[in-house]
């Protein structure tokens, strides 16, 4: 019996699609969803110059469609199927045994990134289970982003030297000005930037859940990815609901290198994320995001909670915070972790878990259209969170915004 049988038992999977033993060796699988989309060989191409590494590795690459795909779509995965098997069959690439699988037809309800993912990732728990390895390490990439050289060691480095089961990876766009137009290139920063003012103004409280939730940017091992149900089949968002929950219930390592380099492209493939968001930037002209002041009430709620074990620190707690949440929500919450916690450290870490990732979100977003701390524009954000950061002489925004979040 593997480690895995209890999960494909469980949880929903479509079956095995291949059924050739892994060598012994590996200790990566690499899991790419594609879709319509031939920048794929180029991925690959970046995976096969990257340095080499003690270790075997795969690569799944999942061509999908689903059930309302267009028929020129459904073809063309077709031919990049076909052009992927028959690199897969020569042995076109020698630092690692390219795997392609292909679904059609899937469910309207189903089909989507997060599924594709989903079925990439259980295969490779499959080959990680047929050789006995738990600690196997699954990387998810996208179709559309390259890598750093050293790619492979880094996350080899970081597999071996960190005992956390989970890991997430810096990124920098690909802003290569002869493949994108300036348009797009300069709409990216502005989205970029606001990814890292996102998780930089988390940071500013110590919020322990303030990590990079990008579906190219992220590994866990084989035991971790299934004692967390698998990757949730969403037609997007599905690294954020995923990295959201690991995060609460494994060690996250963190590599501060920036070693993946998304596509800044525009996308109708997704709701969420680069493509939907460079493209509603470009038809807009501008970018807003949360106001830096709901973080200074964020920050000055969690403040409260080692107090909170012993005191009502109810008319404390900002209104802004009080209002979304409601007293006798959190009155609850906090009477639960009262009874349920032994020390000091136990009711702050069951208070977080309460008001976590996903609370934040939802907070934050009761505001864009409120007359209260509504959406500013990221130069004007991204300053005022800079400046909390010690940083006064801004030149680039993007830039510095960069460093800060690389350190």
């Amino acid at each position: 019996m593997s480690f895995a049988d209890h999960y494909f038992l469980r949880y929903r999977a479509l079956p095995r699609f291949l059924d050739d033993k892994p060598d012994q060796e590996v200790i990566i699988i690499v899991a790419i969803p594609c879709l319509d989309d031939d920048f794929i060989f180029q991925t690959l191409d970046s995976l096969a110059h990257t340095s080499t590494v003690d270790g075997g590795i795969e690569v799944i690459v999942h061509v999908n469609s689903g059930e309302q795909t267009p028929a020129a779509i459904v073809e063309k995965n077709r031919k990049i199927y076909e052009e992927l098997k028959q690199k897969a069959q020569t042995g076109f690439f020698k630092n690692f045994k390219l795997l392609p699988i292909l679904t059609e037809g899937t469910v309207r309800k189903k089909a989507g990134v997060g599924f594709a993912r989903k079925t990439a990732m259980d295969e490779a728990v499959r080959r990680f289970a047929s050789i006995d390895k738990p600690d196997g390490l699954i990387v998810s990439l996208d179709a559309d982003t390259l890598v750093a050289k050293n790619y492979f060691q880094v996350i080899v480095e970081a597999m071996r030297n960190a005992s956390a089961q989970c890991f997430t990876f810096q990124f920098q766009h690909h802003f290569d000005p002869a493949v994108y137009p300036e348009n797009v290139i300069h709409a990216c920063k502005l989205y970029e930037t606001y990814l890292r003012y996102y998780r930089l103004s988390l940071k500013t409280f110590n919020f322990p859940f303030a990590i990079h939730t990008i579906g190219s940017c992220f590994a866990i091992r084989a035991e971790a990815y299934i004692k967390l149900g698998g990757m949730p089949s969403r037609q997007g968002g599905e690294d954020f609901y995923f990295l959201q929950k690991a995060v609460k219930m494994h060690t996250v390592f963190e590599v501060k290198e920036a070693i993946v380099f998304p596509s800044p492209r525009t996308s109708n493939r997704v709701p969420f994320g680069t493509g939907p968001a460079v493209r509603m930037i470009i038809e807009k002209g501008i970018l807003e995001v949360y106001h830096p002041a709901l973080f200074v009430l964020l920050k000055n709620c969690y403040a409260l909670f080692p107090a909170m074990q012993y005191e009502d620190m109810m008319e404390h707690i900002p209104k802004a915070v009080l209002d979304y949440a409601g007293v006798d929500r959190i009155n609850g919450i906090i009477a639960e972790c009262r009874n349920s916690s032994s020390s000091s450290s136990a009711f702050v870490k069951r208070m977080i878990d309460h008001f976590d990732g996903f609370f934040v979100v939802k907070f934050l977003n009761s505001f864009n259209r409120s007359l209260h701390y509504p959406p500013i524009d990221i130069s004007e954000a991204g300053k005022t969170l800079l400046h909390a950061y010690g940083i006064q002489e801004i030149n680039d925004i993007y830039e510095q915004m960069l460093l800060q979040d690389l350190k």
